[in-house]
């Protein structure tokens, strides 16, 4: 039981990390800079893992049925036409995405793919390949594969499954991140709007902040400028990372504040 929960929140951990990087890059935020607990990284990988968890499941149910419905043509009618299309064809498909990996693999100007097509094209071609082969010995009654290479054949065929899908989620769940980012993007105003009082003038505010310097009491004011507009994009230990409710791809910016006693915030929820 130890051993798959450690795998599981291992690969929870690289997810979340993937796809908070993505989601955090579109606003020009490297997420090494942000601190990150790992247990805030499980927790952001959780929402990614549940669409690749469900295809995983799904297609295994589906292997499961079609693997039952060549078991029954094989027993039911050995040596037919049915059978020996059924093969060719199985074997076929399974060139083709050894063919389409290796195009993604090794030729350039694919990087605008579909995310994973070429890691679940890596996964499922050669073990395509494989079941063409054992339906020709089992119909045959003869191995297409000697027996010696048989096991290293498997072995090659799970190895370059695991890394396929692994590949192809990695894809997946840096394509999410984008994803999850525009959606930030298109809804910030939405946000809870932060009133920030600060001691030293910000440089380079963005559009659609507003300062206001503040009455000054004494020679050295606690608060001097207050700046309204900003929008909480991630908190993150001492720290705030603030945008504006403006802010556009390509076009914004973000801040970055200390989160102690040398500022002081209100919080705004939206009308």
């Amino acid at each position: 039981m130890v051993a798959p929960t450690t795998l599981a929140t291992a690969l929870l951990l690289y997810f979340g990390y993937v796809a908070t990087r993505s989601r955090f890059e579109y606003f020009g935020v490297p997420l090494d800079m942000a601190d990150l607990s790992n247990q805030e990284l499980v927790l952001y990988g959780l929402e990614v893992i549940y669409v690749p968890a469900a295809l995983a499941f799904l297609s295994v149910l589906a292997v499961v049925a079609v693997h039952a419905a060549v078991t029954w043509l094989l027993s039911a009618a050995p040596g037919s036409q049915v059978n020996v299309f059924l093969e060719a064809l199985i074997g076929l498909v399974g060139l083709l995405l050894v063919c389409r990996a290796l195009v993604g693999m090794l030729v350039a100007g694919t990087d605008g793919e579909f995310p994973g097509t070429t890691g679940m094209a890596l996964a499922l071609g050669p073990a395509a390949l494989a079941y063409a082969a054992w339906i020709f010995g089992k119909e045959r009654e003869r191995p297409l594969i000697p027996r010696g290479l048989h096991r290293i054949g498997l072995a090659c065929v799970a190895g370059l499954a695991v890394a396929g899908l692994f590949w192809a989620s990695t894809e997946f769940a840096w394509a999410y991140g984008t994803g999850r980012g525009e959606e930030d993007a298109e809804d910030i105003s939405k946000r809870i709007e932060i009133v920030l009082d600060i001691k030293e003038p910000l440089v380079g505010v963005p559009s659609g902040v507003t300062q206001t310097p503040l009455p000054t009491v004494g020679k050295d004011p606690a608060f001097s400028y207050r700046y309204r507009g900003f929008r909480i994009l991630l908190t993150s230990g001492d720290r705030l990372f603030l945008v504006s409710g403006t802010w556009k791809h390509g076009a914004g910016q973000t801040i970055v504040v200390p989160h102690d006693d040398t500022i002081r915030i209100q919080l705004i929820p939206p009308p």
